[in-house]
């Protein structure tokens, strides 16, 4: 189908809409940034095409910017069978760019569909071997297809192309420590933070990569060059607390559950369910109770503590409390109930758990 577009009387501009012009437009938004001019360089030896984009090129001039509208969505593999019928190879786009590609990946990767996503990185690499991005990218898709020597294959080759990518060092320091390879792990992570000092996240599997190897004096520098920055963080505190033990020092231990118990734990809302861990063992039920109720009542995010209540609520001989609670999570999300049986075996006695209706 074709719809002539006749405009002007002297010298008109003659524009053909044919099946195949909204994929120009496409290449242009895709591999060029919306530029006419550097796409028309990779398109002269196909004459057909080159004036068509000239024309188009004109037609937005004349009437009207040409944008996602004529177009959406793409559909990639549309868009590898018209390269293919004109035998357009990503290294034949020599004025192009990968940006468009990335993102187009990442629409595909949001959307699941992940082999089309590593199908457009692919391209995207041979278009530009050096666009680091891509390789991170690719990287992080084997990553999560548990394919550990191809993500640390490409997540190291897209910081060879680019130092600063600060996720690349957190990705392969994962990939390692999912292997057992805690070394490896320690010392991409230590780039890491280097890096980046502010990301909470590391300290943490850094610290716990370094316990895995018995360097706990090591672990214990790491968190505690954290706390420099986040003082009152009742998580760094509670593991500082627990590695203190484990090298026997439970005075330092002490002084830091200490610490926890003093902190208002909604200043730090991670840490809440740690904060009343500590209370509970020390005994202050009444304590936890009025601070987790006013936090459930507030937050609908926080309905999780609630099993930190039933604990408390046990405890001070509130048992029908306690069991409204656990059977609630039972219909509700009886997973997260079953994952936590830790949790009730440690600060509850087995009469105690019967009582509430935990089996």
């Amino acid at each position: 189908m074709v719809i002539r577009l006749i405009l002007g009387s002297e010298n008109p501009l003659i524009v053909d809409i044919k099946d195949e012009t909204p994929m120009l437009v496409i290449l242009r938004d895709l591999f060029y940034s919306g530029d006419w001019r550097n796409m028309r360089k990779d398109f002269e030896e196909h004459k057909e095409i080159y004036e068509d984009i000239n024309k188009l090129e004109q037609l937005e001039e004349k009437i009207t910017a040409l944008n996602e509208i004529v177009y959406e969505p793409i559909v990639w593999s549309e868009v590898v069978e018209f390269l293919d019928k004109y035998g357009i190879t990503p290294e034949k786009i020599m004025h192009g760019t990968a940006d468009g590609l990335y993102e187009l990946a990442i629409e595909y990767a949001d959307k699941n569909q992940t082999e089309i996503a590593k199908d457009i990185l692919k391209f995207a690499i041979k278009l530009d071997k050096n666009y680091a991005p891509a390789y991170e990218f690719y990287g992080s898709l084997l990553l999560e297809e548990n394919d550990v020597e191809g993500a640390i294959k490409y997540l190291t080759r897209s910081i060879e192309l680019d130092p600063w990518l600060v996720q690349s060092y957190s990705m392969i320091g994962e990939a390692y420590y999912n292997i057992g390879d805690y070394e490896k792990a320690i010392e991409y992570w230590e780039k890491e933070i280097k890096l980046s000092p502010t990301n909470t996240f590391t300290y943490f599997m850094l610290a716990d990569a370094y316990s895995k190897m018995d360097k706990i004096d090591k672990a214990i520098e790491v968190l505690e060059r954290f706390r420099e920055t986040s003082e009152n963080s009742i998580i760094a505190l509670y593991e500082l607390a627990e590695l203190y033990k484990r090298i026997g020092n439970e005075e330092k231990a002490k002084e830091y559950e200490s610490l926890i118990m003093e902190i208002d734990p909604r200043s730090d809302p991670n840490g809440i369910e740690i904060w009343a861990k500590v209370h509970l063992k020390k005994g202050n039920y009444e304590k936890v109770i009025q601070m987790i109720e006013n936090v459930v009542k507030s937050s609908t995010e926080a309905r999780h503590l609630n099993l930190v209540l039933a604990v408390a609520y046990a405890k001070t001989n509130q048992y029908e409390k306690a069991r409204k609670i656990i059977e609630d999570l039972k219909e509700d999300d009886f997973w997260y109930l079953y994952g936590k049986r830790e949790f009730f075996d440690e600060l509850l006695t087995q009469p105690e758990k019967e009582l509430c209706g935990i089996k």
